[in-house]
């Protein structure tokens, strides 16, 4: 008797997997193989995955045993429906090259630990596919949940289209399954061929922007710029003129060229440093927000998402939550001072108050523009004062490291993922820069500590503040730092 084909599929809850499981075992069956299908539930949305195996093995008039679980290194098909849980698969030793064929989408579905990390806490997507494809023996990786869009079907059934040319199964007995199945026949149908006719070698669509092209008038000054930060400097003008208009951008580029003429300032350095920077001075608040929100491109995006037709009635609703600080820092600096100092004599400054605004009825619409409106004032907002007095402080200290030892100046550039957000994730950010400016970057600028280790020293307290919000790693490699710069004399 031969080997069966072995199909391992990692799916996250609500995305089908286990419909596709039985899709694939029904046209199994159907096509003359013998078929099982066992399943590992998962946790939630995206704390755990649910795992379907599969086992299909042509029949010859005995009844084969099959296994009920995968093994390491013996999978033929891994499919996943969303890019990192393909990741987690590779990780664990289920994909090899003499054997795997990977069918994954890519999507991805950010788990909470990339959602609450200081810095940019999302694995890398690229890195993922480069795995992908050195691991398996075949890969078909592509834009599959634009192909469930385009026909208007889920993406299951898209991806079971794949399989089954990757398995050489029988088109018909496919469709059989699907039909058998009985459920939004149609429109799996058309998911179905959608998969089965994609191409791996299919152009993927060019690249859009969020925001509106640079100006023209600007093009000078990027041009000015090393040719390898050009692309992060145009990407944050067009951010920052969204954010807050042309002289707002202009500000940004006259604060990127006065590192452009440092000697010490290489064209690597002058790109990550107009990332950071460009971030930093689009700040969270609660004007960008509403600013965010009432994008007719968000709002096409909830409908594509809600697959609702022409004519049909879409309700938005945003639960919003915001604290004092957060309302009360978008009012002109000395009002919200002392309005904050009002709170905090209180003891309000930890209240919230608990919102549901309707975005698409008129009442929640126009309390969203009114917010927005502040745009205009938002220059002389507390939150702007508290950001220009951040960013000031943080370029000094990037200049004055780059003499000094450019590599310590690249690290400090990077200590602006830490100042994040708005409410509390702003105040610890903010709090746990300044420990790290006050205690270890101006020290170390002065000549009041081991300079040796300057560069790796800002490195590993960015890294123990990323890892603990809270500060307790940060206290510890604080104190690990002083004890080797100031050891016990015998």
């Amino acid at each position: 008797m031969s080997e069966p084909i072995r199909i391992l599929i990692s799916a996250l809850g609500g995305e089908g997997g286990g419909v596709l499981a039985s899709w694939l075992t029904d046209a199994a069956l159907a096509d003359g193989y013998a078929a099982q299908r066992t399943s590992v539930p998962g946790v939630a949305q995206r704390t755990g995955s649910t795992t379907y195996y599969v086992e299909m093995l042509r029949a010859d008039g005995r009844a084969p045993v099959l296994s009920l679980a995968p093994t390491a290194g013996e999978v033929d098909l891994f499919i996943a429906t969303e890019l990192l849980e393909a990741g987690r698969l590779i990780q664990a030793g289920f994909v090899t090259p003499d054997r795997t064929t990977i069918i994954a989408p890519l999507r991805r579905v950010y788990a909470i630990t990339e959602k609450i990390a200081m810095s940019d806490g999302r694995a890398d997507s690229d890195l993922i596919m480069n795995a992908a494809k050195c691991f398996s023996k075949a890969h078909h990786i592509g834009d599959f949940g634009a192909l469930a869009d385009a026909a208007n079907a889920q993406l299951n059934a898209v991806i079971f289209g794949l399989a089954c040319r990757a398995l050489a199964l029988s088109p018909e007995a496919c469709r059989t399954a699907i039909k058998l199945d009985g459920r939004a026949v149609e429109a799996n149908l058309r998911g179905f061929e959608a998969g089965l006719a994609f191409d791996d070698e299919e152009k993927a669509p060019p690249e859009t922007t969020a925001f509106e092209p640079a100006p023209a008038i600007f093009g000078a000054m990027i041009d000015a710029l090393p040719q390898e930060a050009r692309f992060n400097v145009r990407a944050g003008v067009e951010r920052l003129v969204d954010f807050q208009g042309a002289d707002h951008a202009r500000l940004y580029l006259d604060r990127l060229e006065r590192f452009a003429l440092q000697r010490e300032a290489d064209g690597p350095f002058i790109s990550e440093l107009a990332r950071c920077l460009a971030v930093r001075m689009s700040s969270e608040d609660v004007v960008r927000v509403a600013q965010l929100k009432l994008r007719e491109a968000r709002l096409a995006r909830v409908r594509a998402e809600a697959r609702a037709r022409q004519g049909d009635i879409v309700r938005v609703i945003e639960f919003l939550k915001p604290g004092p600080n957060e309302i009360l820092s978008i009012l002109p600096a000395p009002l919200a001072r002392g309005l904050l100092w009002f709170v905090r004599f209180a003891g309000l400054e930890r209240a919230a108050i608990p919102m549901r605004v309707h975005t698409t009825g008129l009442w929640g619409f126009l309390q969203l523009s009114a917010l927005a409106s502040m745009r205009r004032i938002r220059p002389m907002s507390l939150r702007a004062a508290q950001e220009k007095a951040w960013i000031e402080d943080w370029l000094n200290l990037i200049e004055q490291a780059l003499h000094k030892d450019p590599a310590a100046a690249s690290e400090i550039v990077e200590t602006a993922q830490l100042v994040r957000g708005y409410g509390d994730t702003w105040e610890r950010g903010h709090a746990n820069w300044r420990r790290i400016a006050d205690e270890i970057i101006e020290p170390m600028l002065t000549g009041g500590q081991n300079e040796a280790h300057f560069a790796d020293a800002v490195l590993q307290a960015r890294l123990a503040a990323v890892a603990d919000p809270d500060g307790n790693r940060l206290d510890a490699m604080i104190a690990s730092l002083k004890q080797v710069a100031d050891p016990v004399t015998a």
